[in-house]
């Protein structure tokens, strides 16, 4: 259902508001009524509709894709329902919209309108908020009024009449009528602001002045918020920012009081259920977080805030990955960015929480120190630990992984590998380690062991030799009774003088009891395989957000358990012909697939890409082998 609704057929416009007045409706027109029932050709008819009458106004005004040509409404839900929102939030302060409400008025004995001082609030509202310089109206008094072209309305003129009619005194410029209704106690919330900034440009530059940018000095600062339903997973949500990459700083559960006053002035005090199954509730808890990736000065400069949006998905996701499709619900909410988490907090009437989490997060940016002067910082995912190369006095340029304070464990693991497995060739030589970093040689990478790109895909499939030299790895593990989890085609490099390196190391684990055959080993199979208290990486062991392990028959070309139990090293031939009888399966499974969901064209596509595969693996086999000869 969309906000854009049209006049059902066969009903007069009349008899439309004569029928909402009967079965009592509450409703009103917001603006422009005073010609009702003659309206202007092309314009809308904007009406604000209670909840709970939504679902009867809906049997009256119909949504379709191919305009009719009968009167068109765009209709709004006192909470921003779905189908009747404005831009996913609702069209007025829900405080705003239920008083409109319970004041309207008759027009002429027919049609329910705002009374005079809801008339000029809600219009105050909608100049500044949804037009911005659209509406005609001057920012402030020292700025000249803006040259609107072809202006819909005379928003000037409609304010200052609702103005003298009802006695109001009110500057009638966008910052004035914002003063207002802050002043009214009518004005959205923060979030709501910035969602509303997005398309008004005064409104952003203003929000701005007012409250700062959006990173409040503090980038990285984030406020996630537990909903009702979801208030039993609030460990769950701590364990899953500390996966993703979020300091959890502080806990904070809601009475009642403090429950209601954050449910009135986050979210635009929308917490209806959306495009869920199911409804989420009230909110009951913050969790306030730090994304560990801004500790750095280098990654504070650079700040992305759409890992916020990003993180919280994810979790999300993560969340709800056992709940079946149909009770389904949206658990979790957050600030898009620090000037929101700052305005969240201030709503939970505690003073000193700021003051502990600045803390807090000084603490950590104290420890997130590079031993050594900075030439780049490196871009990842940062989860547990940030990469640069930095300047050595011994050693010159080389990669420092500097690790989260929370991530200790994972820097001992890694230690632990570049010393207990120093011998493999695949290991990264280590050159110094420090009480939360490790210094590591610096290679070049030129992506020798990669074959080519995957089909429609991202992922990459591995030369036979390096898939070797890993087969060769993971029996050496496996025969020290270890295991390394999160081995993937993009966690390798090849450097022309040393040859393929395993870059991380953080999931390296032991067995906890008997070891298992190599073809059944976690590095292998790319998840934990049922063992018990197993650190599990956010990526390719996950389900759905993920690359395939190196060890994948897609990536390799041979079954598992031919690449790993082949007595010596497997000759390259056979590993050839086992590609390419692999990739002719996977072919012909996708010309058939496609042709059964697509027809022709969709076969011919897949015929197309087997062919020129063949046709790439005939000449890199002669050019193989004009080289050897």
């Amino acid at each position: 259902m969309r906000t854009r609704r049209y006049l059902r057929a066969g009903l007069s416009l009349e008899d439309f508001f004569d029928e909402l007045n009967r079965r009592g409706v509450r409703y009103a027109v917001l603006r422009w009524f005073e010609s009702l029932p003659a309206v202007e050709p092309g314009e809308d008819i904007d009406i604000l509709v209670a909840d709970e009458d939504m679902a009867l106004v809906g049997t009256m005004l119909t949504s379709h894709l191919v305009a009719p040509s009968r009167q068109k409404f765009d209709v709004y839900s006192v909470s921003g329902l779905p189908g009747s929102d404005y831009r996913g939030i609702p069209y007025l302060t829900p405080a705003l919209a239920a008083g409109l409400l319970d004041r309207a008025v008759l027009l002429r004995g027919r049609y329910r309108v705002p009374s005079p001082v809801d008339h000029f609030d809600s219009m105050a509202y909608h100049a500044a908020y949804h037009k911005g310089t659209g509406s005609g109206l001057p920012e402030d008094a020292d700025a000249a009024t803006p040259q609107v072209t072809a202006a819909e309305h005379d928003y000037t003129r409609v304010l200052s009449e609702l103005a003298a009619r009802t006695g109001l005194s009110v500057p009638l410029t966008l910052a004035g009528l914002d003063r207002y209704l802050a002043e009214k106690g009518v004005r959205p919330p923060v979030d709501t602001l910035d969602k509303l900034a997005e398309s008004n440009g005064w409104l952003r530059h203003h929000l701005d002045e007012q409250f700062g940018p959006v990173d409040a000095g503090i980038p990285g600062l984030a406020v996630f918020v537990l909903r009702e339903r979801a208030a039993h997973l609030a460990d769950r949500l701590r364990s899953e920012l500390l996966r993703q990459g979020w300091e959890p700083l502080e806990t904070v559960e809601f009475d009642a009081e403090t429950r209601a006053r954050v449910a009135a002035n986050v979210r635009g005090g929308n917490w209806n259920k959306g495009p869920w199954p199911v409804g989420g509730g009230d909110p009951v808890a913050y969790v306030v977080a730090y994304d560990l990736s801004a500790s750095t000065p280098g990654g504070a400069a650079t700040y992305d805030f759409d890992r916020v949006t990003q993180g919280k998905l994810a979790i999300r996701r993560r969340l709800l990955q056992d709940v079946p499709p149909g009770e389904r619900y949206n658990p979790l909410h957050s600030s898009d960015h620090p000037r929101q988490a700052l305005d969240y907090l201030a709503h939970v009437g505690d003073p000193g929480a700021l003051v502990r989490v600045r803390v807090a997060i000084d603490e950590i940016a104290a420890q997130m120190v590079f031993p050594f002067p900075v030439i780049e910082e490196v871009v990842s995912l940062r989860r547990r630990a940030v990469t640069a190369v930095v300047e050595h006095p011994v050693f010159g340029a080389c990669m420092c992984k500097l690790f989260y304070p929370s991530a200790h464990r994972f820097r001992d693991r890694e230690l632990r590998a570049r010393i207990d497995f120093a011998f493999l060739p695949e290991m990264p030589t280590l050159l110094a380690a420090g009480d939360n970093w490790l210094l590591t040689q610096r290679y070049t990478d030129t992506g020798e062991h990669v074959r080519r790109r995957l089909p429609r895909s991202r992922q990459i499939q591995l030369t036979p030799d390096s898939s070797l030299a890993l087969a060769g790895m993971v029996r050496a593990l496996n025969e020290k009774g270890a295991f390394l989890l999160d081995v993937s085609p993009f966690n390798l490099l090849s450097d022309p003088e040393y040859g393929l390196k395993v870059l991380d190391w953080e999931f390296l684990q032991d067995y906890p009891d008997e070891i298992p055959p190599v073809v059944d080993s976690p590095t292998v199979l790319g998840h934990p395989n049922g063992l018990p208290g197993v650190d599990v990486p956010l990526g390719v062991s996950t389900q759905g957000e993920s690359a395939r392990p190196a060890f994948h028959p897609v990536v390799t070309g041979v079954p598992r358990r031919l690449l790993l139990n082949w007595p010596g090293r497997l000759p390259y031939a056979v590993v050839e012909v086992g590609l390419l009888l692999g990739w002719l399966y996977m072919g012909l499974r996708a010309i058939a697939r496609d042709t059964l969901r697509g027809g022709g064209r969709h076969a011919r596509t897949a015929r197309t890409g087997l062919r020129r595969f063949l046709v790439r693996v005939g000449d890199r086999r002669q050019s193989r082998m004009g080289a050897r000869g």
